[in-house]
């Protein structure tokens, strides 16, 4: 609880101290909805430029340097008075001992509290439905963020190349750029309390995701001209329609994160380009664009197309010269923390290989799958399409897709509604990033391919990135719908006249649908296919516990343990326990320099474990240090399994010393570790 309470605090002060460089007022909230971004932005200038000067380059040092930094700019902030307090200005330039007293605050209405309170309490709650009670979180991907966070912490380095590794010992760098601001903020919380790292990511899918898309959601929707029932209604619905939950599966915890923040960002740069502070909140709007860029690269794309939209539906009057201003301190907020790392950024297109479009020139196929496909709009967004698992029948879930495939179809209304300029924005940005996705899944062109290669090609990347969309649109439909009949009723019965203007059945429309997808989302068989799917993919039991504790008090210092890599969970015995294990991060195919490390890894594997062919690797065995080899026989679904227990079993290199529950643990003999160079 203490590991998961620090994780938060880590992730979120550090950005809302920025807040204070602003007048109390809408103009801070915005800048609170927009702290999880503005934190990583200053994690980002922290393990950017503490190597480059020399300095002290571990995870805390980049908090303290998060803290000095916010610290900072409140009190630059106060010594250039102008735009704070409106009232000193009138009666002349304020002492600088006035300067540093505490401005009048400013509470937000009982209702936005509200509006805020019950979305994030509700898709908390569903969040840890889906993901609380785990030993650790699901997904392969989740493995390697677990061994990147520990090599930073090990290391005592914030640098790529320190955390990108291909092991623990003996190991060459797998990588020259990774976004790694995610994985510092975790090592942070890490350092400071001993927790699990684990805890701490688990903290971010369950609590900060949640409380960063609601924050994110409403306060736009707020800037833009919603009712407060309204924009709630929209911060709750991307929990249940679209695909928030599904990049967990596979561990992408920052592809969960990235999205969810759009919103605010979005909000920042049009209140930069558009208010009364330019350069305070550009330069806080350029610091939340880099700190994405470290968290997860590619969303800036969305985010972008999103920001155009905000920037144009913002109701306040553009001042060229202001603009202008705002844009020039964007730019430089964004590039200063990034010049560092420019090069392997710019570079680290190089690493990636191409992909085959899934669908090559399947265009009716590639449309289906985007937009037609009815499983498309399952709750959850899960399973994902095709899946055989999918049968449309009068159940929760089928009955909650014809719901939302009807809202979604009168979404686009809200172009030509004036109450819903609020949520064109999204609608354009959503259309975009679909019209992209159908190109780029059928599309055989250079172009396409090149695009594809930022997402490494899945297509299902690209729906993660613009995932609030959906849930947003379909309360718009929703909206289009309660409108409808708001304007039926009032021109065919007579009493009804009195609600042409009223706001009412719109937030009624939007609380009904809302209020259904709750229910619906909490029937076991709506929610459980998905909390199936995150337990395969995750530790489960006290045996995993037993296995990492036992192997953290016997194997000896500067040894490590050989396992099928990441398929049966064993990663978690070095992100959590500390344990050496054998493999870490493969090296990127553009990393010559790489060489056959990861090849000689697997090598000492396979002559371990007996397989068929296996080259005698006992020179590897001593090289990596192998000590123990470790099984079980839970895995991740459609993970390759690169070993037979039987021949495990027969093999002369290892002997069992050890077992948990279905979990073996073999120490190699001295067969294992017979070297050729000896003789």
């Amino acid at each position: 609880m203490f590991t998961t309470l620090i994780a938060l605090v880590v992730a979120l002060v550090p950005g809302a101290v920025l807040g204070f460089a602003l007048p109390p007022g809408r103009y801070r909230w915005a800048v609170w909805a927009a702290a999880p971004a503005t934190t990583l932005g200053l994690v980002t200038v922290g393990m950017a430029w503490l190597p480059t000067l020399g300095l002290p380059r571990s995870a805390l040092a980049v908090l303290v340097a998060e803290l000095v930094l916010a610290g900072a700019a409140v009190v630059v902030s106060r010594l250039f008075w102008r735009g704070l307090s409106t009232a000193d200005e009138e009666g002349g330039r304020p002492s600088l001992r006035a300067r540093f007293r505490p401005l009048p605050s400013v509470r937000p209405r009982w209702v936005d509290m509200a509006g805020v309170a019950v979305p994030s309490a509700i898709t908390i709650a569903f969040g840890w439905l889906m993901l609380g009670r785990l030993v650790a979180p699901p997904g392969w991907d989740a493995m390697n963020h677990g061994f990147l966070t520990r090599r930073i912490l090990d290391t005592g380095s914030v640098m790529v190349t320190s955390a990108c590794t291909s092991g623990v010992n003996e190991v060459v760098v797998s990588c020259k750029f990774y976004p790694l601001a995610a994985d510092i903020s975790w090592a942070q919380a890490v350092q400071i309390t001993g927790g699990h790292i684990s805890t701490a990511m688990a903290a971010w899918s369950i609590i900060l995701g949640p409380l960063a898309l609601v924050a994110s959601v409403y306060g736009a929707a707020r800037a833009l001209g919603a009712r407060p029932v309204v924009a709630a209604c929209a911060a709750t619905a991307p929990a249940f329609i679209g695909p928030m939950w599904v990049s967990v599966i596979n561990g992408r915890i920052n592809e969960q994160t990235a999205p969810a923040m759009a919103g605010a960002i979005a909000l920042l740069v049009a209140l930069a380009l558009r208010g009364p502070h330019p350069i305070r909140l550009g330069l806080l709007a350029g610091l939340a664009g880099a700190g994405l860029v470290m968290t997860h690269t590619y969303d800036v794309l969305f985010i972008g197309v999103l920001t155009i939209g905000v920037v144009l539906a913002l109701r306040a009057p553009f001042k060229l010269r202001d603009g202008a201003t705002a844009l020039g301190t964007m730019v430089v907020a964004a590039l200063l923390p990034l010049l560092p790392l420019l090069g392997a950024l710019l570079g680290a297109n190089g690493e990636r290989t191409s992909n085959e479009p899934a669908l090559p020139n399947m265009w009716d196929k590639s449309f289906e799958y985007w937009v037609t496909h009815p499983q498309r709009y399952a709750l959850f967004g899960y399973p994902l399409v095709p899946s055989k698992d999918f049968v449309f029948t009068m159940s929760p879930i089928s009955v909650a897709v014809v719901i939302t495939m009807a809202c979604l179809l009168v979404s686009p209304f809200c172009l030509i509604i004036p109450r819903l300029r609020w949520a064109r924005p999204w609608f354009v940005a959503g259309a975009l990033f679909t019209a992209i996705g159908i190109w780029t899944t059928s599309s055989e062109s250079t172009a396409a391919a090149t695009l594809a290669g930022l997402w490494y090609g899945v297509r299902e990347r690209v729906r993660s990135m613009i995932f609030p969309v959906y849930g947003i649109l379909t309360v718009v439909g929703a909206v289009v719908i309660g409108i409808a009949i708001q304007w039926l009723l009032s021109r065919l019965v007579a009493k009804a006249r009195g609600l042409r203007e009223s706001a009412v059945p719109a937030a009624v429309a939007a609380t009904v649908l809302v209020l259904a997808l709750i229910g619906l989302g909490a029937v076991p068989s709506s929610w459980k296919p998905l909390r199936t799917a995150m337990i395969n993919r995750a530790p489960l039991g006290n045996s995993y516990v037993q296995t990492y504790e036992w192997l953290r008090e016997n194997t000896p210092p500067g040894r490590t343990v050989a396992y099928d890599r990441h398929r049966e969970f064993m990663s978690w015995a070095y992100a959590d326990y500390q344990n050496p294990l054998l493999f870490g991060i493969p090296p990127l195919p553009g990393l010559s320099e790489a060489g056959d490390d990861y090849v000689r890894r697997w090598a000492a594997f396979s002559w371990l474990v007996g397989n068929e062919g296996a080259v005698p690797a006992g020179c590897e065995v001593r090289r990596f240090g192998v000590e123990y080899v470790v099984v079980g026989k839970r895995g991740i679904p459609a993970a390759t399994k690169n070993y037979k227990q039987a021949l495990l079993d027969a093999s002369d290199k290892v002997r069992l010393v050890q077992r948990f529950g279905r979990i073996k643990i073999y120490q190699v003999t001295d067969a294992g570790r017979a070297c050729a160079s000896d003789g």
